[in-house]
């Protein structure tokens, strides 16, 4: 592993980047781009729900392109973390845990809601077995970081990731693509655009994965973590004139892959609590566990996007969204071939929403008002026939959890930016949003109760039945000036407020203490930033510095009850302060060579934070003020180096390398080594092509983890069962692939 200190490794990356001005993936350059003759090509993006250049837009953003995120081989919606500053994705019991800036999510409960907010489409994705999912056929992706409360909505103290669809032209054209890996690794990609009728035309597309698993399972004799994904996505579109464009999407995933399975670290004697240690402690390739494994789900989208001028410099946009997901997974978090933690989860969600956004636009002011509506139905129930099962798994006596949560929400909000002189700008933004959250929950026990899933005694209450009701409501707002140094540099300061909304506890729980209720949680946000495109369009160079004021964090904590036993629940634990330095940087120094750098640096401490976990040594309430939050490393790294050059007046041929590190992270409250990733690691890719100069076939050769880091991703605090869950990071890989567009 990488055992560079913080510090030294920002001196070499500052070195490096004056020596080399490199740029990043996290500023993406695709063909469709309006390119700059000998120069950087523009990016476009939303970020402020209209179409902007990168370079003008007064906030941190990040942007992956459609064929950088194929070159860098990102296959899913958590594969894009090494590429972004300051931006940590990892998962539990199949829920997605998102950080940016140190701000995001630690709860394994599959009813849990995240501080960062996922966009597909321009449509909200809240559930979050919903939010995973496979990457084809996608124009861009932009990573929004700091709170986004005015325009995003709620939910977002920590930022919004937007996935963009490539959307249909109005010619014949698309691509097939194919490849086989390490592991069996089978890949099919294609889609294709359809010209239908003038102005209306059609993009289908779709993709399979496949592989066996990566590393192999003692218990069984089998491969572990196996990979069996799909997905299929249409678009029609009807734009017969700049005035109207009409977008009709569909699509739906099926995941039947394995559950990413942990090896055990035993705490109790080098065992856990029945005498169990691991049998290959330091082989990352093997597993021993004994309980059914799977991380499936089935999701189905649709979403309409009408958009109509109204003259006048007026436009009218209406999104509507529908999203269900089922989700059904089990886990053997003890990793082990004796039963002490193992988990089923199984839930339902279905979402609607609808959004009206009433446009501006004029010489110097523009200007969005818009409506909000959000309803979402989550079930999970104790049943193995019905989807929607949560169930528990200790000594044979189940705790089996059923809960449920219809939670509305409403929102009015509004933007203007103004240009007070040709160089500098103005904006001002509001949101209003109110909450109705109404839940169910309950948690009993059935002795007897084994796979077969036949209950053989009574049901047995630990936690009774309740019916919990209750609003939030919150106000956020964004204030910035951006001013023109010059005609290629712009600077920024701003002042963002956002929230996270209330919610209650409605998990895997084993007390009414536990069964708690949150309020929101709140973030001020203090950036200033530079953007500037430099040296003839030949280097990018954009960095922002934040201070974080964050109040009533939403915290998964431990708390004691009055007789004294530990409980687990979602609290407002804590306050905490977050500040940081993020750079990108792209430079294109000659035309066939692409050089990139971006880094992130960040102190993301809790600042008054007394925990209910019981000091073993004291006796007393651990005090965790000054603690770093969990999965917020401080410092973090990509690079990458990109050569393309002709061999023949028809052939071209091209090499990329990449460098991602990120540094040391805890995993939980109480900055603890045991349950930390221990160094930071580093990853080296590489990607070498074959390709037809005009674009029409390609074939490549692509490795990960080239020199086999191996490298912690999580780890979870079970000491209390004698062990500590340790999931390490994807093993090498390797494969090629074939790549035919028309």
């Amino acid at each position: 592993m990488m055992k560079q200190t913080g510090s030294a490794t920002l001196k070499a990356a500052v070195a490096l980047m004056c020596a080399s001005a490199l740029t990043t993936p996290a500023f993406a350059q695709d063909d469709d781009a309006q390119a700059q003759q000998g120069g950087i090509a523009e990016i476009v993006v939303t970020a402020q729900r209209r179409e902007q250049s990168l370079q003008d837009v007064p906030i941190a953003v990040s942007a992956l392109g459609g064929d950088q995120i194929a070159e860098a081989g990102l296959t899913n919606s958590l594969a894009i973390g090494d590429n972004v500053p300051n931006l940590e994705i990892k998962t539990f019991g199949g829920v997605p845990n998102i950080f940016i800036r140190g701000v995001g999510n630690n709860d394994f409960n599959s009813s849990s809601v995240g501080p960062i907010s996922i966009y597909r489409d321009d449509v909200v994705v809240a559930a979050t077995g919903s939010q995973m999912f496979a990457l084809f056929d996608v124009d861009r992706i932009e990573v929004l970081r700091g709170p986004q409360g005015t325009l995003f909505g709620k939910n977002t103290t920590g930022g919004a990731i937007h996935y963009i669809s490539r959307l249909p032209d109005d010619y014949l054209e698309g691509y097939a693509r194919a490849g086989y890996g390490r592991f069996d690794l089978f890949e099919a990609e294609g889609a294709v655009t359809m010209p239908l009728d003038e102005g209306l035309s059609m993009r289908a597309s779709g993709i399979v994965r496949r592989r066996d698993g990566e590393r192999v399972n003692l218990f069984t004799g089998d491969r572990a973590i196996d990979v069996d994904e799909a997905a299929v996505r249409a678009i029609l579109r009807y734009n017969p004139h700049s005035d109207l464009d009409i977008r009709l999407s569909g699509g739906t995933g099926r995941d039947r892959s394995d559950y990413f399975h942990p090896k055990p670290l035993g705490t109790a004697g080098g065992a856990n609590i029945f005498g169990y240690s691991d049998p290959a402690p330091d082989d990352w390739s093997v597993l021993n566990f004994n309980a059914d494994s799977r991380n499936y789900s089935d999701n189905a989208w649709a979403s309409l996007n009408v958009t109509i001028g109204l003259g006048g410099g007026l436009t009218l946009k209406s999104i509507t969204g529908y999203d269900d997901t089922e989700v059904d997974n089990r886990v053997d978090v003890d990793g082990s071939p004796v039963s002490i933690d193992e988990i089923k989860f199984a839930t339902q969600t279905e979402q609607f929403s609808q959004e009206l956004q009433l446009a501006y636009s004029a010489d110097r002011l523009d200007a969005i008002v818009g409506l909000f509506y959000f309803d979402e139905k989550l079930e999970s129930q104790a049943d193995a026939d019905l989807v929607g099962e949560l169930t528990f798994e200790q000594g044979g006596i189940p705790l089996i959890t059923v809960a449920s949560r219809d939670n509305k929400s409403y929102a009015i909000f509004g933007q203007a930016s103004y240009e007070v002189t040709d160089r500098l700008g103005l904006t001002v933004g509001g949101r209003y949003t109110w909450d109705e959250v109404d839940a169910t929950h309950r948690a009993f026990l059935v002795p007897g109760y084994f796979d077969d899933d036949v209950p053989n005694g009574p049901e047995i209450d630990l936690v009774p039945y309740a019916e919990l009701s209750d609003t939030f409501k919150a106000f956020s707002w964004r204030l910035a000036a951006d001013y023109d140094v010059t005609d290629d540099v712009m600077a920024y300061a701003s002042v963002t407020k956002g929230f996270k909304s209330g919610t209650f506890n409605i998990g895997i729980i084993t007390s009414v203490a536990e069964r708690t209720k949150v309020e929101p949680e709140y973030l001020t946000s203090y950036e200033i930033g530079v953007k500037s495109t430099l040296f003839d369009r030949r280097v990018r160079f954009n960095a922002s510095a934040f201070y974080y004021d964050y109040t009533d964090l939403q915290v998964l904590s431990v708390n004691q009850q009055g007789n004294g036993v530990p409980t687990l629940g979602l609290d407002n634990a804590a306050d905490a302060t977050v500040k940081g330095l993020e750079v990108e940087i792209l430079a294109e120094p000659v035309e066939p060579l692409s050089l990139g750098l971006n880094f992130g640096l960040l102190d993301a401490t809790y600042k008054n934070y007394t925990s209910g976990a019981i000091d073993p040594v004291t006796g007393q309430p651990r005090d965790f003020s000054g603690n770093r939050l969990p999965n917020a490393p401080k410092f973090t790294m990509s690079s990458f180096a990109a050569y393309t050059f002709p061999i023949s007046s028809d052939l071209e041929a091209g090499l990329r390398a990449e460098y991602n590190y990120t540094g040391k992270r805890y995993f939980n409250n109480g900055e603890d080594e045991q349950v930390s990733s221990g160094d930071g690691h580093g990853l080296v890719n590489l990607r070498a092509k074959l390709a037809a100069q005009d674009g029409g076939w390609e074939l490549a050769a692509w490795a990960k983890n080239v020199f086999g880091e191996k490298f912690l991703m999580d780890a979870t605090d079970l000491r209390d069962f004698g062990f500590i869950p340790l999931y390490y990071g994807e093993r090498p890989t390797w494969g090629v692939e074939a790549i035919a567009r028309f």
